[in-house]
This record gives C-alpha cells, structure tokens and sequence, in this order.
C-alpha cells in the first residue's frame, strides 16, 4: 500500500520542498528570486571578465615591454653600422677639381665678390666727391665713410677691400675661418679643396675613403666624437621602428577589412590573386613612412652634426623638431625637395621586398622545400638587385634631409649655430631629388686625386668621361653584399646538413 504525505494542516507548502504529488519536480524560483541569482551570476561573470582582461593586458604589457628592450638592443647593435653608412652616404667628395664645389659654385663666389667691391666703390665713390666739395682729404689717401681706404690717385685699395671682404664674408658657405693664400690673384676667400688639411676644422673628420668599417673607426677615434657618436640617433630611430611596428600592421588590417581581403597573416604566395593584398600593403606602409618621415630627418641630421659642443646645433631629438619648426617651418618635416624622395622610398621598398618570394615562386618556380640551395641563390640574386635600386635613393633622401631650408620670411632663431657636419658636405644645396642625382654622378663619380699642400692649384686634367660614374650613389654597397653572401652561406651549410641527416 502506498503513503502519501498530504501537506499540513497548518498552511501550503514550502515552495522550496519537494512536491509530494510530483517528487521528481522541483518547483521554480519566484521573480525575485529569479532576478536576485541572474544578477549576482551576471555580477560574477562581469568580475571574472574584469580579472581575465586584467591579467591580459598585465601580460600584453610585459610582452610589450619585453620586446621593446630586445628591438633597442637590436638597434643598438646595428646603430654603429648604420651610422657609419649614413656618413658615406652624405659625404662630398669630389673628383679632380680641387674645390668644394663645381663650375657653378666658383662662379657665384666670384659674382658675390664682385658685387661686394663693386659696393664698396660706389660708397668710396660717393664719400670722395663729398670731400672734394668740403676739402676734407689726407695725406696719402683717404678713407670713406665706411671705412674703406683709398689711394692719393682715387682708386680703392684693392688690399684693403679684400681684407674687409674676408672680414665680412669669412662664415659664408664655410664651417671654418678660412685663408685667401691659395689663389692670391682671383681673391679666392673659401677651402681650396675637401682633401686640404690646413683649412679643415677641428670637429671635421677628413675625407673617408674606405668602407663603412673605416668611418666607424674614424668616427670613434676622432678627437671631438667618440666611440659615444656611433649611437647618436638611436633613440630616434627606436621610437620610429616601435611606432612603425604598430601602425603599419594595424592600417594594413584595416584596408584589408574595409576591402573585404583575405587575412594580411597569410603570405602572399599562397593566395590566388595577389594584386588587392600588395595594393594595401604598400598603401600602408607609404602612408605610415610618410608620415613617420620627420623621424627620419631628425635622426640623420642627429647623426651627422658634429658632437663638439661648441657646434652642436640640435642638442637632441626634441630640440631638433622645435629648431626645425621654428626656423625652417612646419612644412619643412614634410614638405619641400624630401617629400618626393620619401614617397618614392616608402613605395619601393616594401613592394620590392614583399615581391622577391613571389617571383622565385611564380616565375622561377622554384620552393624552399624541394630545391633549398637554388631557392637560397636566387633570393641572394633577387636581394642584390633590391639594393641597387634601394641605395640610390637611400643616399638622396639622406643627402637632401640635411640641407637647411633657408626662409627669408622667417627670423633666426636668437642663439641658433649652424648647422656644423662631422664629414664635407656640399655647401650648394640640391634642388631636387633628379639634380642630386645628376651632382652626385658628375662631381662625384671619378677618382679622386689627392692636391699636394706644396702645388694646391696643380689639378691635372682628365677626360670628360672619367668623370661619370655611379660609385658615389652606392656607398655601403660592399657591407650589404658581405651580409647577404655570408645569409646566404649559412643557409646553404644547413640545408646541406639537413639532406645528409635525412640520407
């Protein structure tokens, strides 16, 4: 016989008892109830997302962080390198003319004198009829109101008005005070010649002849630099790169998602149609060079500028962004005869970079897993043609980032230096990316000959074609080649290695 439990007498049942009649039933919580334990599940989850996404982003810090020191100790190591490329880049070493500069360059030194005597004339000129009407002469000459003198036969004192040029004009163009005994007949008042040990400043490295190894050791055992100086814009350069690592991916992601693209992670050899991927990558990174490039101005003219200082210009990152701004505008960080050399250099070089795996793959046909070796030539093949077309307009943009753009409109900066380089730069500026081009190759491209202190007039004349040459573009070309073989080398030993275990 079966027993029942009928509920009491005393009232209904408790809501959270069993049911007698269904004792598999559990009856539901009440509203309250309901809304009281959805919260406080709600209040539990949200603190469990909270902490989760704490430790995430303790974690995503320290990853951060951690990467940040191995990318500066990465460039730090690669900074004395690269130092010594850009002083090779941007060093002026002309052929057999003798002079800082070219036919142009004397011409307008020349013309500039001529206008300054000719000055100098027309105010003497003035002043002796003045004191021929008042009577007002001296006994063997006669001086202007300005201060030039003149003989008792009423022509200026052509001594007295190159001592008074020199005088005034001493700075002009030139990174010392200069001596005018090289060519006593012409008046020539600037360096004879870059190779000329005499008129050299003291904080100037002499010409640098050999390769990136040679200017770094020239570099760290000058007098007024330092082994210090091979780090000189590293700072600049790792706040570029860190910038560089999270913008450019970040903007290519969002190209690829706008345009509904396949996913930037996947290499390009593995999709079908490679053309939309390549447009947003090189999109991307042109639009982040572009406008990271102030970085890159400050930290060539950072590396550049001597460290004397008496003569240091820029005193730091910082303070070379506000000189800039101050004296040559805000444009200049931008604009002016860099922006083409940027667009073109953030263009070329991510398309080139990022092409080479397709081309061995589509066009050799050629995989790294079944032929290693030719796989490994044909990437060493692919790189040197990179870098010769990279160099060229590496050493361009790094020339034309230290010329001081010059604004009539704009006051010196009270205090300001100038703009005082390690190495002999051109003193006539480049008027675009074509032009430094066209200088380097004409002025540059020779063999130089060395001007004896004793014959510094002597220059012995060549041929008009041995004075065209490219090596002036590609300096650091021997450093970059000896890294890729040697890359090369390394990965030809170990794919070797490889097949014999697998024999």
């Amino acid at each position: 016989m079966s027993h029942y439990n009928y509920p009491s007498q005393g009232g209904a049942p408790n809501a959270n008892s069993p049911n007698p009649l269904r004792p598999y039933y559990s009856a539901s919580d009440s509203p309250l109830q309901s809304y009281y334990n959805n919260t406080l599940s709600s209040a539990t989850l949200e603190e469990e997302l909270a902490a989760q996404n704490e430790l995430n982003s303790q974690a995503a810090a320290k990853e951060l962080a951690s990467y940040g020191l191995i990318k500066y100790m990465t460039l730090a190591i690669a900074a004395p390198f690269e130092a010594g490329q850009t002083l090779l880049q941007v060093q002026y070493l002309p052929n057999d003319d003798g002079f800082n500069g070219d036919e142009l360059d004397i011409a307008e030194k020349r013309r500039r004198e001529q206008e300054h005597q000719r000055t100098l004339e027309a105010e003497a000129e003035r002043s002796r009829y003045y004191d021929e009407r008042t009577g007002a002469t001296g006994a063997g000459g006669y001086y202007t109101g300005n201060g030039s003198r003149y003989n008792e036969y009423g022509h200026v004192d052509r001594t007295d008005v190159r001592s008074r040029f020199e005088q005034d004009h001493r700075d002009y163009n030139s990174p010392a005070p200069i001596s005018s005994a090289a060519n006593p007949e012409s008046g020539e008042l600037y360096r004879p010649s870059v190779y000329d040990e005499a008129s050299r400043p003291d904080y100037q490295m002499a010409p640098v002849e050999g390769g990136v190894w040679k200017a770094m050791t020239d570099l760290a055992n000058h007098p007024t630099e330092g082994w210090m100086s091979l780090w000189k814009g590293q700072y600049t350069n790792w706040i570029y790169e860190m910038m560089h690592l999270f913008a450019q991916p970040t903007l290519e992601a969002t190209l690829n998602d706008t345009f509904d693209l396949y996913d930037d992670t996947i290499p390009l050899v593995h999709l079908d149609h490679v053309g939309p991927n390549i447009a947003t990558m090189v999109t991307s990174h042109l639009v982040v060079g572009f406008l990271l490039s102030p970085l890159e101005l400050v930290r060539t003219r950072l590396v550049v500028q001597t460290a004397n200082p008496l003569e240091r210009k820029y005193s730091g990152m910082v303070n070379c962004f506000s000189t800039i701004i101050q004296e040559e505008g805000f444009t200049a960080l931008w604009g002016g005869v860099n922006l083409f050399p940027t667009l073109i250099y953030h263009t070329l070089t991510p398309l080139l970079a990022n092409s080479i795996p397709l081309i061995i793959d589509r066009v050799f046909k050629l995989s790294a897993a079944d032929s290693p070796f030719l796989y490994s030539l044909a990437e060493l093949g692919l790189n040197t043609i990179e870098l010769l077309i990279r160099l060229p307009i590496e050493t361009v943009r790094k020339r034309l980032q230290i010329q001081v753009k010059t604004d009539d409109r704009r006051h010196p900066v009270a205090g300001s230096k100038k703009y005082r380089t390690v190495v002999e730069t051109r003193k006539r500026p480049y008027y675009g990316m074509v032009d430094c081009v066209y200088r380097i190759i004409k002025e540059e491209g020779g063999h130089h000959k060395r001007v004896s202190s004793a014959n510094k007039g002597d220059v012995t004349q060549r041929p008009w074609y041995s004075a065209w040459g490219v090596r002036g573009l590609y300096t650091g070309l021997g450093m970059h080649l000896t890294s890729n073989v040697t890359l090369f080398a390394v990965g030809a030993v170990t794919n070797l290695q490889d097949e014999g275990d697998d024999w």
